[in-house]
C-alpha cells in the first residue's frame, strides 16, 4: 500500500516536470558515449565436478563498461568462485524485468540442463522507465519460479539495484527521480526476499570509487566490475 501510494505521487510530480525531463533526456542520449557488450553470451567451464550458475539480466550482465571479456562481471565470478563453476551468462543491454525469460529463452539450448544457483543483474532499466513497483515485483517473483521448476535452482542472488541516483553522467533532477523509484523496486524485492527463502537480496550500499564507472558516466568500470563481484561471490562462497 504504501510504495502504491508514493508511486501514484511519484507520477503526479513527474507529469508537472517532463517537459524538463525530456529536453536533458533527449540531450543525454545524444552525448552518451556508445560501449559495446563484451558478454552478451559466455560459457566459463569449471573443473569437472563443477556445478553450473546462470548469470543473466540486462547491461552489467551483457558487460557493457567492461573493457575485455575477462573483465566482464561473469568472467570475475568465475575467478572468485575459483573455478567452482560453470558458469552460463547471458545478458542485453536495456533488458527490463518482463523480458528475462524471453531472454533465457534466446539461449536456453546452450544451457546446461540443471542449474544450482542464478545471479539476476535487473532493475536500472525498470527504474528509467518507471516500471510500476507492483508489475516489477510480480514479473521477478514469475521469473524465479521459472527457474526454479525449469532448471531446478535453488538459490537466486539479486545484487541491489544499479545506484541510478549516482550516475554522474545523469542531470540532477532526472537522478532525483531515478533514485525515488529504485527506492521503490528496492522495497519491492526486499518484500520479495522475505517470501521466498531461497532468495537472497543482496541489498549493500557501499561508497563508489572514483574509478568505479566506466567512460560513459552509467555503466561500472572494470574496477566497479570487480567490485560487485567480489561481494556477489562471497554471497556465493557462504551459500555452498
Amino acid at each position: 500500500m504504501r510504495n502504491s501510494f508514493l508511486y501514484f505521487l511519484e507520477m503526479v510530480l513527474l507529469v508537472s516536470v517532463f517537459p524538463i525531463l525530456y529536453v536533458k533526456g533527449k540531450k543525454l542520449k545524444e552525448n552518451i558515449v556508445k560501449l559495446p557488450s563484451r558478454s552478451n553470451f559466455l560459457k566459463i567451464a569449471g573443473d569437472k565436478t563443477a556445478n553450473n550458475l546462470l548469470i543473466i539480466g540486462e547491461s552489467t550482465a551483457a558487460g557493457v563498461g567492461a573493457s575485455s571479456i575477462e573483465t566482464t562481471f561473469a568472467a570475475q565470478i568465475f575467478r572468485h568462485t575459483r573455478g567452482e563453476f560453470t558458469i552460463f551468462n547471458i545478458g542485453e543491454n536495456g533488458l527490463k524485468a518482463e523480458s528475462l525469460k524471453v531472454l533465457f529463452g534466446k539461449s536456453e539450448k546452450e544451457v546446461a540442463i540443471s542449474i544450482s544457483k542464478t545471479i539476476i543483474l535487473i532493475g536500472a532499466n525498470d527504474c528509467f522507465k518507471f516500471t510500476a513497483p507492483w508489475k516489477f515485483r510480480k514479473e521477478m517473483e514469475s521469473f524465479i519460479a521459472f527457474l526454479k521448476e525449469k532448471k531446478g535452482v535453488k538459490k537466486v542472488i539479486i545484487p541491489l539495484i544499479p545506484p541510478v541516483q549516482e550516475f554522474p553522467l545523469i542531470p540532477g533532477i532526472m537522478r532525483f527521480f531515478l533514485g525515488w523509484h529504485r527506492g521503490l523496486l528496492t522495497r519491492e524485492l526486499q518484500l520479495l526476499e522475505r517470501k521466498l527463502p531461497h532468495l537472497s537480496f543482496e541489498n549493500h550500499e557501499a561508497i563508489l570509487s572514483d574509478t568505479f564507472f566506466s567512460e560513459d558516466g552509467i555503466h561500472p568500470s572494470d574496477n566497479g566490475y570487480e567490485h560487485i563481484a567480489a561481494s556477489v561471490a562471497e554471497k556465493i562462497k557462504n551459500d555452498m
